[in-house]
């Protein structure tokens, strides 16, 4: 004999996987996060200029600093803002990989932890909410 589902199961069965698929991607990008961290060096870095995406309405700061080997260079950082979050001649403190020194972020929770945390901290919560709703309904 066929039963039909309730719909609290249906939410948790539909909802489960991409909470989960959520959850995974935080872990994924903490993972990236912690390795970039463990190989990175921290410098102080000078706002040289502004990039401007294609649309007109996200700044992207262009960072010149010095590596640890003593060479020059400039790299786009990785988080626009609009408002633009520095101006030009700012210092700021950045992390950038000796393999790709073109890689760079800023040395803030925004540019290194927000991601993993709001990813780990909504799907972990939405994973436990629609894996109690599956087994306590």
């Amino acid at each position: 004999m066929l039963t039909l589902l309730s719909s609290t199961t249906v939410v948790g069965l539909i909802f489960l996987p991409i909470s989960l698929l959520i959850l995974l991607v935080g872990i994924w990008s903490y993972v990236r996060a912690q390795r970039f961290v463990g190989a990175a060096r921290q410098t102080t870095a000078r706002v040289v200029d502004m990039q401007i995406d294609e649309a007109g309405e996200t700044y992207y700061p262009i960072f010149e600093f010095t590596t640890v080997e003593g060479t020059m260079l400039r790299a786009k950082g990785p988080t626009g803002t609009n408002p633009p979050a520095h101006q030009v001649g700012d210092t700021v403190s950045i992390l950038y990989d000796p393999q790709r020194p073109a890689d760079v972020r800023e040395y803030k929770f925004a540019d290194l932890w927000a991601l993993p945390s709001i990813a780990i901290g909504l799907g972990g919560l939405f994973t436990l909410i629609f894996l109690l709703l599956l087994l306590f309904q």
